[in-house]
């Protein structure tokens, strides 16, 4: 069965018709990094391999022979571009492909009129020095397992109209972002915030390992950092409620939640702070990184303090190791009540590397039989 070329074309103009009328301008790139390193590779492939031919006498071939070629057998101009033509188009499509590479995108503004309901949320992480050290002999830190968690519990969340604002929080708390619509917006928020906070990472007292499970790259150093502050952090949530209540919502006291994400290994229990969220309508959750659970039962040991106070002002803790304990907290927060929020624009990422990336499969399919056939043709002429 032969190919449709006519839907083949048509496809073909509609990508190079949407690839010119890009405004180029506009445009940004994600990843030029990879894009750059693949460009130098090629480039020097392609350096290394005139190099070669320039040279290189080439196999089966003699400087002089001893004949003229007459000038029927030559190729012509007509035959020297039809011979070129096919590596033209795979040097084009290459060229498409690195582009593609870079990780092109625009950004756009979506106009959006009324308001939308939705479930006001604080997420609160803790990157504490306790959180690098490894959970429960896995091999694996606390931060990590802990960040696992939180984004799971994303994607359940995910087009739940949830406006949530991300902060982390040790010795000092620090906002990522103020609070958002956009799920996949702050799904890589969470995914690109740093595992720890630290002044110098340090081996969890009481073991001999000198060894952290933290990717370097997670882990910021701060000269400031070194303990776990609750009682900061959540004195600065509560004035960022009482800010976005007074912005949005013309100072209404509305139901929301605070999800912290901690192993409850705190300096102190922040008793004063929760009773201000309690009085805000403000419902604390916890998903508790539970360093206790999987170990041979210890005298003495019991459910942390800060795990406890959470019940006393109406919220709760949902043990990220039991079966059910993400679905627990994606219920809790799911039957709060939601706020009606007016939205007037939301910035939006579309990415347009398929633009270039389908160009340049489309130039290889064309090219890549035009230069056998080419070789075929004209290949066994001088």
């Amino acid at each position: 069965m032969l190919p449709d070329w006519t839907a083949f074309t048509e496809f073909l103009d509609a990508q190079l018709l949407a690839l010119i009328e890009t405004d180029f301008a506009q445009v940004r790139y994600g990843d030029v990094g990879t894009a750059t390193l693949a460009a130098f590779v090629l480039g020097a492939t392609a350096l290394l391999t005139a190099v070669r031919l320039i040279l290189l006498r080439r196999r089966h071939a003699r400087q002089h022979s001893g004949h003229d070629v007459p000038l029927r057998y030559q190729r012509g101009i007509f035959g020297r571009a039809c011979y070129a033509l096919p590596k033209i188009i795979l040097g084009l499509a290459v060229a498409m492909g690195v582009v593609a590479l870079s990780d092109p995108f625009l950004t756009s503004t979506e106009q959006i009129t009324g308001n939308v309901e939705s479930r006001v949320r604080i997420d609160l992480v803790d990157t504490s020095l306790s959180m690098a050290w490894e959970f429960n002999n896995t091999e694996r830190s606390r931060a990590e397992i802990a960040r696992e968690a939180h984004l799971e519990f994303l994607r359940m969340r995910r087009e739940k109209n949830d406006r949530v604002s991300l902060w982390l929080f040790s010795s000092y708390p620090y906002m990522v972002d103020d609070f958002v619509l956009d799920d996949e917006l702050y799904y890589f928020q969470v995914l690109g915030a740093p595992y720890v906070t630290v002044k110098i990472l340090a081996p969890e007292p009481g073991t001999r390992r000198d060894r952290f499970f933290v990717p370097e790259e997670k882990v910021s150093i701060i000269d400031s950092e070194g303990t776990t502050n609750i009682t900061g952090a959540l004195r600065s949530i509560v004035r960022h409620f009482d800010i976005d209540a007074s912005v949005v919502n013309r100072g209404a006291n509305r139901n929301r939640a605070l999800l912290i994400i901690t192993d409850a290994d705190v300096d102190e229990i922040p008793e004063a702070e929760l009773a201000a969220l309690s009085a805000r309508n403000v419902v604390p959750y916890i998903i508790y990184i539970n360093t206790d659970r999987g170990r041979a039962p210890i005298e003495g040991i019991e459910t942390p303090s800060l795990i406890e106070t959470i019940r006393d002002y109406g919220g709760d803790y949902f043990d990220v190791s039991s079966e059910d304990g993400l679905q627990q907290a994606y219920r809790a927060i799911d039957e709060r009540e939601t706020v009606a929020v007016p939205l007037s624009h939301r910035a939006l990422r579309v990415p347009i590397y398929s633009r270039f990336l389908l160009v340049s499969l489309a130039l290889l399919v064309v090219g890549i039989p035009a230069g056998f056939l080419a070789e075929l043709v004209w290949g066994i002429h001088p």
